[in-house]
């Protein structure tokens, strides 16, 4: 084990070599400014530039390769104009390779197809960002820093013509929100996926990533939106339901989620008798694991805040799971209420979950320095059902210079019925990082305690006190050479337990090369080793390789194989991932993982999981999903009793907005480990504002 961590030697000085050598390419600054004339006609959306309208356009040049840190290689022209009510933008762009056009619904597959983005920050460093995103055939995303759920209506249309492609796209500045006097500032970007090439207008030396507010132009001539008055949003929904007696049999019911606008930037959003039926994510696995899973949240009301939540300025060393807001752990509430704003440099957010015999809340609140370098988060949490109480308080302090070092240190408390001793249930961490564009070192001291569990957060292993050490090189080489790119990753990590035993340990080294065609080859050894029982000091090893193909796609492909010492036996996985387009519009997915350990007392147990998906994108606004799953077989042992499961799950939904309003029809539930029997029906209709606004 320790022979590892002088094997890891010579990767962190590769690593520190390759920071400091990065830190002195390209270091040519741009920093755009826009002047946005105004529209003296509307332009049709149809993705064609060659209309009149467009003659009175502003025009910009995407002139710098962010991936490479060189001029771009192909030319992307922008055109900018608006009124008082849209922001209008026409894209030109020239490409020599093939254009990849496959996905043909709105918010699915973001970032799989060449795509144009622009970034817009309406009160400056301050406030909320908001993205909208188009590929070459006009699909297309949005996304809020104010709200998870933001979708609102807008429009883009795009056309693949000889030697590449034309978007336009009308953008309405009513579903955006400002909080202060600050000007605009904005970004444009384009993407390609399969080469990883982003091409932007406004950029520096030090820049880490395209949506980066620091590097961000400014854009004049655009409204202050503070003064436009938000609008109130009601969505009340109906569903019928028929199910078998197992799942509560067949019913009807209403429910409605509302925002209320309280002031520029803050709104009271809250929800009445929920529904979640419209769930369609499998998150189901068979991956090993000597830790808890954490899931991701899916449920509206817990998404739209979720970026106030859990430190968002906080960078976590080598984090070992710990989340001290876990909505997952909360059941879905009869009703919930909360406040989301956000004002000059403060951001902040409030909800209450009223349950069955339990109420929950949390609080934050979250600041960020006019210059971008300084950020405090704090956050509470509270959960209160009978017999039980538990509070939580934290907060994080973070410095980062936006060329190359930043710091933190972190504090949390967790106090309540169910800590057995209150000194011993806060966690510490202070961590430190030195880092270039493609390249970085960081570190972490880190202690938390053995009662530190807070009841609606996770922590994967408590009772830790340590360090983390981790680093990357990443050589991005030419796009079309055979090989492009070769990333390697190195990391330690040592943990006690307050009895003074190792409690967890990590080392291990990665590799990961990418060709030109699209194949990726993926290398990790190491070793892990975890206290599973006073005493009892085990290997939970995985380490292996893996051949994947078209990976940043919507249909990739890989296949992957890892062994170790698992507890008490060599454990052997595999995952076997295949995508097949069916058709321009459909997509089959095939999954065969399994497990086998090999036990040192004479048993195998082996596990299987096998899923079969098939998708289909009949539209813009409209998608139809048809998923079959089954697990079967033992997991791999490590301190409980072997025991073996057996489930089938089959679901299908079909999903189509249509104007003012949403519907659902779902047979089963993705995300269920066996089939939920019961088929729903369910409209939802939308009143004021947009969703997510």
């Amino acid at each position: 084990m320790w022979r590892n961590t002088f094997i890891l030697a010579p990767v962190f000085l590769l690593l520190c070599s390759g920071a400091a050598g990065a830190a002195v390419a390209f270091p040519q600054t741009y920093v755009g400014r826009a002047q946005v004339p105004a529209a003296t006609a509307a332009p049709a959306i149809d993705g064609s530039l060659g209309g009149a309208a467009w003659k009175n356009a502003a025009r910009f040049q995407l002139a710098y390769d962010l991936r490479d840190r060189k001029p771009a290689g192909e030319v992307t022209t922008v055109y900018l104009m608006a009124d008082a009510a849209y922001l209008y933008v026409g894209v030109d762009a020239k490409q020599s390779a093939p254009v990849r056009a496959t996905e043909h619904t709105d918010m699915v597959g973001l970032d799989t197809d060449d795509e144009f983005q622009i970034d817009l920050w309406p009160n400056g460093t301050s406030g909320f960002r908001y993205k909208f995103t188009s590929t070459a055939i006009g699909t297309h995303y949005e996304y809020s820093t104010e709200n998870n759920s933001f979708e609102p209506s807008w429009q883009s249309a795009g056309k693949i013509v000889n030697g590449g492609y034309t978007i336009t796209m009308r953008i309405p500045f009513n579903v955006m929100h400002g909080t202060g006097s600050a000007g605009w500032r904005m970004q444009l970007i384009r993407y390609e996926p399969a080469t990883n090439i982003a091409y932007v207008w406004s950029y520096g030396p030090d820049q880490q990533g395209f949506n980066d507010v620091n590097f961000a132009g400014y854009a004049d001539g655009l409204p202050r939106l503070a003064a436009l008055k938000a609008k109130p949003r009601v969505g009340v929904y109906a569903l019928g339901s028929i199910g078998a007696p197992s799942v509560g049999g067949s019913t009807s019911r209403a429910g409605a989620d509302f925002s209320l606008p309280v002031g520029a930037g803050t709104s009271f959003v809250g929800t009445i008798h929920p529904d979640f039926s419209n769930v369609e994510v499998d998150q189901q696995t068979i991956s090993p694991t000597a830790f808890t899973r954490i899931f991701n949240e899916v449920r509206p009301f817990f998404t739209q805040g979720a970026n106030f939540y859990n430190y968002p300025h906080g960078t976590c060393v080598g984090c070992p799971g710990i989340l001290e807001l876990y909505t997952p752990n909360i059941p879905t509430p009869r009703q919930g209420y909360a406040v989301e704003g956000a004002h000059g440099l403060f951001t902040y957010g409030a909800f209450e979950a009223v349950g069955a015999g339990r109420i929950d809340t949390a609080q934050a609140i979250n600041y960020t320095s006019p210059n971008q370098q300084n950020a405090i988060d704090v956050m509470r949490t509270s959960a209160d059902l009978p017999g039980l109480h538990d509070d939580l308080t934290g907060f994080t302090i973070q410095h980062d210079n936006l060329k190359h070092v930043f710091e933190y240190v972190r504090y949390a408390d967790d106090s309540g019925s169910q800590v057995a001793n209150g000194t011993q249930a806060q966690r510490y961490e202070a961590g430190a990082a030195y880092y270039t564009p493609n390249s970085g070192i960081y570190a972490a001291l880190r202690k938390v305690g053995k009662y530190f569990n807070p009841f609606d957060g996770i922590v994967q292993h408590p009772d830790i006190a340590g360090y983390d050490v981790n680093g990357y090189r990443d050589f991005q080489l030419n796009p079309k050479g055979t090989i492009t790119d070769v990333t390697i990753n190195g990391n330690v990590d040592r943990y006690h337990a307050q009895t003074g035993e190792l409690d967890q340990t990590d080392t291990g080294v990665s590799l990961s090369v990418t060709t030109r065609s699209l194949f990726n080859v993926q290398a990790s050894t190491g070793s892990s080793y975890l206290l599973l029982a006073p005493g009892l000091f085990a290997p939970v090893n995985q380490q292996g390789v893996q051949l994947g193909y078209n990976l940043n796609s919507n249909a990739p492909d890989w296949i992957s194989f890892n062994t170790g010492r698992f507890g008490p036996g060599r454990l052997n996985s595999w995952n076997r991932t295949f995508s097949l387009h069916a058709g321009a519009r459909g997509l089959i997915t095939v999954e065969a993982d399994d497990t086998q350990q090999f036990a040192d007392a004479g048993p195998t147990y082996t596990q299987w999981l096998e899923r079969l998906s098939y998708a289909y994108q009949s539209g813009a606004n409209q998608s139809f999903a048809l998923g079959v799953r089954r697990i079967i077989g033992t997991p791999p042992m490590l301190t409980s009793a072997p025991f073996f499961v057996d489930g089938w799950n089959l679901s299908a939904a079909f999903h189509r907005k249509v104007p003012g309003g949403e519907i659902y029809a779902v047979y089963g539930d993705a995300a269920a480990f066996s089939t939920s029997p019961q088929f729903i029906v369910k409209w939802i209709r939308y009143v004021g504002a947009d969703k997510g606004t």
